[in-house]
Formats: structure tokens, sequence, C-alpha cells
């Protein structure tokens, strides 16, 4: 019997939080569970598939709960600009993190950010 090495797959998870400023009265606060692995693309080394995203909401700088939040933002905007702004600042925090893990994160496994 003999075994012959193929290929390494090396993959990491990457948790980061980022705040979302929705206006001057709504901040989101967007914690994003990802799985971060090496690409075959030429410039792009890294890339990052969200596993999980939660977000926590504030309203004039205090936190609220989520369910208080989505009852209040229904009663004034109603159900389809409420998935609109989920939709929006899921978006936001994926742009901003992606961003981050493709351009920095070869430099965050060496501990230089």
């Amino acid at each position: 019997m003999k075994s012959t090495h193929l290929t390494d797959n090396i993959s990491f998870t990457y948790n980061a939080e980022v705040a979302i400023h929705v206006d001057s009265l709504i901040t989101a606060h967007v914690s994003v569970y990802s799985y971060v692995f090496r690409t075959e693309k030429p410039n792009l080394e890294w890339s990052f598939d969200p596993m999980d995203i939660e977000i926590d909401w504030f309203l004039n700088g205090e936190r609220v709960l989520s369910g208080g939040f989505k009852e209040l933002y229904f009663k004034l905007y109603g159900e389809s600009k409420y998935n609109t702004l989920l939709n929006d600042v899921r978006t936001e925090a994926e742009k901003m993190i992606e961003g981050r893990v493709c351009t920095s994160f070869s430099d965050i496994l060496r501990d230089k950010l």
C-alpha cells in the first residue's frame, strides 16, 4: 500500500462585529460568523461564506430588544420595509467583512492589524 499527498485545503472560521449606522436614530451591531477559505482565483487569495448573522438594534444609542424593534418598525413602516432594512443591513455588513477578508486576512493571520 502506498499513500500520496494530493492537496491541502486550509479554512478558518472568522467572526466579526460591525456597526451599521442606518440613520441618526438607528444603529445595528451586526455579528457575522463566516467560513474563510483560500480561493483559486489569481488576485483573490481569500474568500468567505457567511454562515450566520445576528443583529442587535440600538435606538438613540440604547440597545433595544429585537422583538420590540421589529414590532415598532412593522407598525411604523410595514413588513416590506422591515424586510428591506434587514436585507440592507446584512448586505452592508457582509460587504464590509468581505472587503476585510479579501484585502487583509493574510495580515490578520500574521497578527499585523
